[in-house]
């Protein structure tokens, strides 16, 4: 069975990783919250963080891509902030594998001997999302990212020590939304008035929606109003997992102009802190692909 290798790359951002112990459901209050600084409520959701060193997951993902449908199961494996790699195993066969460093992309055909490397310009073109080797991790381990590199700059500018927190501080705004949390990156009557005057260029806001009590990222939501592009993060059915509580499903959707992708992922061995190892082996058999 062969796999499109788009889809194949598609799928290393999209698969999201958590230890699963117990199986308990946690239920989202419904009661109403009260405003809280972006600072603090930063701090909350980082110290709510799955702490680890290494993971290996085994997933199901089910795959939209235009008139595609595609499930699919495989392997991911995370080195903290070095690496990310990824067995995809239609029928239960090894056929691609996909590794991420910070600073490239390789892909591995197994089935057509051939192998890719990629920077992450790779995302913009194929997806129209602009995503660091960061940002990938972030999504995969449900934690906050900071999508615009304007806004970075910004804040490198702002914050010369470069403290992560003032960083999110000196970005985001709090708000609340009935019985959730919200830090977005501008205000809604900037974003009108942005609109208004068809004053787009560069113009990105990124949402984050906070679960209350648990404190751990439930929504992200990205709108580049300029290349009128969108990218959404659903996370849901949160679980206990030791002393933290993590998400056991993950949808995405990507909407461009021309394009719209859709995934869903559940979660089945996973493993933390272990022993693993991450073979990507291309022997002189197999053939560059660019």
């Amino acid at each position: 069975m062969k796999l499109n290798k788009h889809i194949t790359f598609f799928i290393l951002f999209v698969i999201v990783v958590t230890m699963i112990s117990c199986k308990q459901t946690r239920h989202i209050s419904s009661e109403k919250v009260r405003q809280m600084g972006a600072g603090k409520l930063y701090s909350l959701v980082t110290e709510n963080y799955l702490p680890f060193n290494t993971i290996s997951i085994k997933f199901d993902v089910n795959i939209k891509l235009d008139d595609i449908d595609k499930s699919v199961g495989g392997t991911l494996r995370i080195k903290k902030d070095s690496l990310i790699w990824i067995s995809i195993a239609p029928l239960g066969i090894d056929a691609y594998k996909i590794q991420f460093t910070p600073d490239s992309i390789m892909f591995l055909n197994i089935l057509q001997k051939e192998y890719s490397i990629k920077s992450y310009d790779y995302f913009d073109t194929k997806f129209q999302t602009d995503l660091s080797f960061k940002d990938i991790q972030a999504i995969l381990t449900n934690e906050v990212f900071l999508y615009s590199e304007t806004d970075e700059e910004n804040n490198e500018r702002l914050n010369s020590e470069n403290r992560e927190k003032d960083v999110f501080r000196k970005t985001f705004i709090s708000s609340t939304d009935s019985n959730m949390y919200v830090l977005k990156t501008q205000r809604k009557h900037k974003i009108k008035k942005y609109l208004k005057k068809n004053r787009t260029v560069d113009f990105i806001v990124e949402t984050l929606t906070i679960a209350p009590e648990i404190f751990k990222v439930s929504k992200v939501n990205i709108n580049d109003y300029n290349e009128k592009r969108s990218l959404n993060i659903q996370y849901s059915d949160f679980i206990d997992v030791n002393t933290k509580v993590m998400p056991s499903v993950l949808k995405i959707d990507v909407l461009a102009i021309d394009k719209q992708m859709s995934t869903e992922i559940k979660y089945n061995k996973i493993t933390v802190n272990s022993d693993i190892s991450f073979p990507f082996k291309i022997t002189e058999k197999y053939i560059r692909k660019d």
